[in-house]
């Protein structure tokens, strides 16, 4: 019964980006002014800001409440003009927030590679950097990552790299995201990532598409940056 619950809000999820992405198209594509398309993106993510800040994690779905600060630090990108995706480190034993990140892509200058997953990384790097030590360089035991999206292909073998042997991700994206596609990885990376877990969140549906949905809206400002 519960793998049949999974599936459908695997379904439900990917409905809902192809939707989103729609709707991007479509934006795109019409004539639609500049401080009106403005308007509606800050309307929108004024709504799903609010939807956010009145979630309470449900007991049913362990890692709500780590799924909901990658959500909080998702919307913390979008209102610094950056893609909407986010991520924490938990520290498994204790449910503590070890380090937060987000999309940093924009702010304060352009970096191509700040995704939400290479801002955390960084972050929880530089932070430990005295505490390394010649034997155990990586210090990552116990720790899960949680981000709101499927990693990218950059990000995966990032993740690989950072040596966490958990990885969980709100909501799937189906053409850029590389967790789905892990079979496609190089043989070096396929092989270094043997043993861990790179997988979808056991977090709401409700979750899954508001991560779906800040995903989306971070795309269509992207856009119309490029």
């Amino acid at each position: 019964m519960k793998d049949i619950i999974k599936n459908k809000i695997w379904f439900q999820a990917r409905l809902l980006i192809a939707a989103s992405t729609f709707l991007t198209l479509s934006l795109a594509s019409g004539p639609v002014r500049a401080d009106d398309l403005a308007q509606k993106n800050a309307a929108e993510l004024a709504e799903i800001e609010k939807a956010v800040q009145a979630f309470s994690p449900d007991p049913r779905y362990a890692h709500d409440p780590f799924i909901l600060i990658t959500l909080q630090e998702a919307i913390a990108a979008k209102h610094e003009q950056s893609g909407g995706i986010g991520a924490c480190l938990v520290r498994e034993s204790t449910g503590e927030i070890v380090t937060r990140g987000h999309n940093r892509q924009f702010s304060p200058y352009f970096r191509s590679d700040l995704h939400a997953e290479m801002d955390l990384m960084n972050r929880y790097e530089d932070r430990i950097q005295a505490l390394r030590t010649e034997g155990n360089p990586r210090r990552v035991e116990g720790l899960v990552l949680f981000s709101s999206v499927e990693p990218c292909p950059m990000c995966l073998t990032r993740i690989i790299n950072f040596g966490v042997a958990k990885t969980y991700y709100a909501a799937p994206d189906p053409t850029g995201g590389m967790v789905h596609k892990m079979n496609d990885l190089p043989p070096f990376w396929k092989e270094a990532a043997e043993g861990r877990i790179y997988a979808e969140a056991d977090c709401s549906p409700a979750l899954k598409a508001l991560a779906a949905r800040l995903f989306a809206h971070g795309r269509r400002n992207i856009k119309t940056k490029q």
